[in-house]
């Protein structure tokens, strides 16, 4: 399949990003002429329903309110940050920036941020892709939004697939790259494609979700699929569900795993002689785990006798830093209480974080969520140093005591300084045993240890 992502053609939206300023920029040269495109965009979407036509506008204000929320850390950096890419949590908002960056791409309305440079790391030689925004003026929007109205305010959600009964065999010592957070296309992500590209051996590929902005069709098959590691041989493609997926309703993904991944579901299992892995879709129903997969889960690990059990999700079942996840903990209660689960591997916080044993689950909980979007630094003590090193977190009462990798990002030159690390993990099985290293995007080991 070659050695490397595939480059990014001079049309598409795999390396181009939405300013906040210029949206505002837009929104205020005539705010009449925006409102005016909302209420009839809206109108459409609603197919006449008074109500639910208020509920969407609100929503569009609500979505707005998160886009100027998740900007102004960007903003405050100065031009140095105007350029790094951001996407609230609100699916909406996503829809949005989705709807400008493809709308202006395709009409050539583009700026070019940063060109692609080669970045300095204290390992050596590095690269990062260049950076286009999009420019437009308040016609833009206004006309765009009503293109296709139901497609942002009211987008069809894709039709679910039952997962297989029956795990796929992976071999009792298989090499899996494992990377949360990735499709941007930008910063990181890139180089981490084209270190696991040319890797001895790789025998899965996992993303565990997040495709920017919202999962549209034009960015799964430029940011995920268009950067995707390609290897050649056998190695199995994978990549989970993620919140942003589904924010325009999954079908972009779902298409993709069929054309492209060759992957049975958005939820599966592969399993070797020791070791059962249980890859689950938290983001079909947001945070949650719908009855028939838990079913599906609980059948899967009752026919897997003595193996081991490692989960792998978009959502974090807790957080020392983010949300809790409350409804998988509901959800998952069996496979809990009995401390069934060897290790339990997420993304969706940005982050890469490895926690002790769970006190009362027994399981390892590992965030892999560092693999591409550009995360602000978390304001620890003897946080925000020049070199990568791993912050203690104290146990909490909702939490284990875990560590935090710190540490500048190279690859987003723009602000080094101002961006936690990207990077992978790479699991190593060996009979009963898995061992785990934690990588940066140019193959540098940070942590090696038996998991």
């Amino acid at each position: 399949m070659g050695a490397g992502p595939a480059s990014t053609p001079l049309g598409s939206i795999g390396q181009t990003v939405l300013p906040y300023a210029t949206f505002q920029a837009a929104f205020t040269k005539d705010p009449g002429q925006l409102h005016d495109a909302v209420r009839t965009a809206t109108a459409a979407a609603a197919g006449g329903d008074a109500d639910a036509q208020q509920c969407m506008i609100a929503g569009w204000h609500d979505a707005i309110a998160a886009l100027s929320q998740s900007a102004r850390p960007v903003l405050a950096m100065g031009e140095s940050g105007a350029a790094i890419m951001h996407t609230p949590q609100n699916g909406l908002a996503s829809r949005v920036q989705s709807l400008l960056v493809r709308q202006a791409t395709a009409a050539g309305q583009l700026g070019t941020l940063q060109p692609p440079q080669a970045v300095a790391t204290p390992e050596g030689d590095s690269f990062t892709p260049g950076v286009r925004y999009v420019k437009f003026d308040d016609a833009d929007v206004a006309g765009w939004l009503q293109l296709l109205p139901e497609l942002i305010f009211k987008p069809p959600k894709a039709t679910w697939i039952d997962p297989p009964p029956v795990p796929e065999t992976i071999a009792d010592d298989a090499r899996i790259a494992v990377f949360g957070d990735w499709g941007t296309g930008l910063y990181g992500a890139p180089a981490i494609s084209r270190t696991i590209a040319a890797l001895d051996r790789c025998d899965v590929v996992l993303h565990v979700g997040d495709t920017y902005y919202s999962g549209e069709p034009a960015e799964i098959q430029d940011r995920l699929i268009g950067n995707w590691p390609r290897r050649a041989g056998a190695t199995l493609n994978r990549s989970l569900n993620g919140n942003h997926e589904m924010y325009s309703g999954g079908n972009g993904y779902f298409q993709a795993l069929g054309t492209f991944f060759q992957q049975p579901a958005s939820c599966f299992a592969m399993q070797n002689s020791n070791w059962i892995l249980a890859c689950l879709d938290t983001s079909y129903e947001d945070f949650d785990l719908d009855e028939k997969q838990v079913a599906w889960l609980k059948a899967i690990v009752d026919a897997a006798g003595a193996r081991k059990l490692i989960l792998f999700s978009h959502h974090q079942p807790f957080s020392q830093l983010d949300a809790q996840g409350p409804k998988l903990q509901i959800a998952l209660a069996g496979l809990l209480r009995t401390q069934r689960i060897h290790a339990w591997f997420w993304g969706h916080e940005h982050r890469l974080v490895l926690y002790d044993p769970h006190p009362v689950w027994g399981f390892k909980g590992r965030c892999v969520g560092n693999g591409g979007f550009p995360a602000f630094r978390d304001d620890l003590p003897d946080a925000h140093g020049d070199v990568y090193q791993w912050l203690i977190l104290p146990a909490q009462p909702h939490a284990p005591k875990a560590q935090l990798l710190d540490g500048p990002n190279f690859w987003i030159p723009q602000s080094t300084t101002g961006f936690s690390p990207h990077g992978y993990a790479f699991l190593e099985f060996d009979g009963d045993k898995v061992w785990e290293t934690y990588r940066m995007p140019n193959n540098i080991g940070l942590l090696k240890a038996q998991l």
